[in-house]
């Protein structure tokens, strides 16, 4: 069970009191016949505040006669409630709830001096004020859980559960605590997000909430692309000594000390791979790879796909293919000074077929497409659905076919090869983020510049405070000695979490767990659940479909957490933000006959459906529909 800090909602009794009825019969009006017959007036029962019922007429004549000797004169029990053969008025326990009419008929403790009952004809409790004494009545605090279901939790009625539509006083519902799986008899048990709920009568038209989602960056596969030509021994020699000394536990852990924070990243997954050049005169050397992901290694394949990092020793280290991989590479090969990064990075993100010719073919090491199995996995990395793939650059080169048209590959000499355009597009149709690590030495400031307009190129940005606030780039401002990769790393990464601009907006789901996996994105397991049918008979009910629309408020916070918005998404969001929606659900569907309680998932995300805000960033909704009552009949 988690612990939470105590919230109130004092509406919650108004809003149930009005529409939650899940007695054995409908509320009756105040002069009629109540629950099993037991007669009610127009006095103290329903409309006048009282908190007991007279419950028949006559109370001025009433016969003191008690045949059961439970306190509670015939005159005032009437019929056989529970249908049990024996009449009320020989009945311990009138309506069969578990409950003895005893402890039902007065409700002293609940309400204070002057409540009690003297006499066999005093009038009986009536809780809830629905005009049905508490003695007949099968849900006494009218909550919307019959008084023998209480009973699992207050068995002799010593808590006063059934009394309360509160029992541990904690500001939660004993309803919304059950269904979200927390103990309505203890205090410091409190559902994670207990306002997420709708009472939706059949019906009744459309309620709204507004409910407040965190933003950030918090499932990324991020991957290493490292420039492995001759220039780069140093850069590849500090990777290899700080990805499990500094960059892997910064990125999952984040550092506050930082200036600025760097907030963690918790679930990244990291790759690696590496770019040369094609492999011919002028351009790069024989043997050559432009991109490898495919590895041999020891005579063993070994490939650079994401996967996730692994606990050692209570440390978190990077995957075992990564340090293999980082642990093989030597710089060597290359030609001139550019680099065919823009080439690398389009088979990455497309996973297509490439081959550049020039007096024959060449191909990557491994035959492309790579298989990766499984639905939404994309690019040669194969990248997690929901995750935002990003790619970190580490190169001192610019880049042939990039942003400086003097860099390009001669299109007589070489065929096949894409364009800066056709990369940034490949990119963009995955929605992956470039950081730049322009690594000094080589020319210098010509990977930044290249690296620079990439990020622009394919919306790589965070929100800079400074100087009233800019758009910058994911890279340095400068380039970055070998001694500070690994710094450049995390706070790039860290910029980008907490930092880094992204359009988003919301998606919704049916809550449906089969049990011992993270279904609600918390980063826990999850016990198996499944909403109840419908209908009698039927599958679960999809509980998404209550939802009628999620539309964007507007934040009040100065200055604005986003550029703009429209009436589904915040475009522009700058880093780490709390954004709210408010949720719009309508129940026209379900008329059920008993008590449905259904859940459903709100989630932020991107656009193209990148999961954001981690354990802030979801929503687990409670839809609690009361039993339907048709007045016509």
């Amino acid at each position: 069970m988690r612990n939470h800090p105590r919230l109130l909602f004092p509406s919650i009794a108004v809003a149930l009191f009005a529409v939650a009825a899940c007695s054995a019969s409908a509320v009756p009006s105040p002069t009629g016949t109540g629950a099993g017959g037991a007669s009610t007036s127009s006095g103290a029962g329903g409309s006048g505040g009282d908190l007991f019922s007279t419950a028949a007429s006559g109370m001025a004549t009433c016969d003191p006669k008690d045949s059961d000797g439970d306190g509670i004169a015939d005159a005032l029990e009437p019929g056989d409630t529970d249908k049990d053969g024996k009449p009320d008025a020989m009945s311990a326990d009138d309506d069969g709830d578990g409950y003895p009419d005893t402890l039902e008929a007065a409700n002293a403790a609940l309400f204070g001096a002057g409540k009690t009952r003297a006499a066999t004809c005093d009038p009986l409790a009536d809780t809830d004020q629905d005009g049905i004494p508490d003695i007949v009545d099968l849900d006494t605090d009218n909550d919307g859980l019959g008084d023998s279901f209480e009973r699992a939790f207050d068995p002799d009625g010593s808590k006063g559960c059934w009394r309360k539509l509160d029992c541990d006083g904690d500001g939660v519902i004993d309803l919304i605590e059950l269904a979200a799986g927390t103990d309505p008899t203890d205090a410091t048990s409190v559902p994670a997000d207990p306002a997420l709920y709708f009472v939706l009568p059949y019906k009744a038209g459309e309620q709204t909430k507004d409910f407040t989602f965190a933003t950030g960056v918090s499932k990324a596969d991020i991957y290493f692309l490292v420039d492995t030509t001759a220039s780069m021994q140093p850069a590849i020699d500090a990777l290899k000594s700080s990805i499990d000394a500094k960059i892997i536990p910064t990125i999952l852990n984040g550092d506050p000390a930082a200036m600025p924070p760097i907030p963690p990243i918790s679930d990244a997954w990291i790759g690696i791979g590496s770019v040369r050049d094609v492999p011919w005169s002028g351009y790069g050397q024989p043997g050559d790879d432009l991109y490898t992901n495919h590895f041999t290694i020891a005579n063993q394949a070994v490939l650079g796909n994401v996967a996730p990092p692994v606990v050692i020793g209570g440390v978190d280290t990077a995957p075992a293919s990564v340090k293999t991989i980082l642990g093989s590479l030597t710089a060597a090969g290359g030609g001139d000074g550019p680099e065919g990064t823009t080439q690398a990075l389009w088979i990455a993100a497309t996973n297509q077929p490439y081959a550049a010719t020039i007096g024959g073919i060449w191909s990557p090491a491994a035959p492309y497409p790579s298989s990766c199995g499984g639905p939404g996995i994309t690019g040669v990395p194969c990248f997690r659905p929901k995750s935002v793939p990003v790619f970190v650059i580490v190169t001192d080169a610019a880049m042939h076919n990039g942003p400086v048209a003097a860099n390009s590959y001669d299109s007589t000499k070489v065929g096949q090869t894409r364009s800066y355009a056709e990369a940034a597009d490949a990119l963009n149709a995955i929605d992956a983020k470039i950081i730049g690590v322009p690594v000094a030495g080589g020319n210098p400031g010509a990977a930044r510049a290249d690296l620079t307009d990439l990020a622009k190129k394919t919306g790589s940005l965070y929100h800079d405070l400074a100087f009233g606030g800019t758009d910058s780039p994911l890279v340095p401002t400068v380039d970055v000695s070998t001694g500070a990769i690994s710094d450049q790393v995390v706070r790039m990464l860290g910029l980008l979490a907490g930092a880094g601009l992204h359009d988003v907006t919301t998606a919704r789901a049916n809550y449906d767990c089969a049990g011992g996996v993270d279904c609600d994105g918390d980063g826990a397991p999850d016990p198996a659940y499944h909403n109840p049918p419908g209908m009698p008979g039927g599958p679960p009910y999809d509980a998404s479909g209550l939802i009628v629309d999620v539309s964007t408020v507007a934040s009040t916070a100065v200055p604005l957490p986003y550029a703009s918005l429209d009436a589904s998404t915040f475009h522009g969001v700058r880093g780490d933000s709390e954004l709210t929606f408010r949720v719009h659900a309508r129940n026209d569907t379900l008329a059920p006959t008993s008590l449905l309680v259904l859940r459903a998932l709100i989630r932020v995300e991107t656009p193209k459906g990148q999961i954001l805000g981690g354990k802030s960033g979801f929503k687990l909704v409670y839809f609690v529909i009361p039993p339907y009552i048709d007045n016509a009949k």
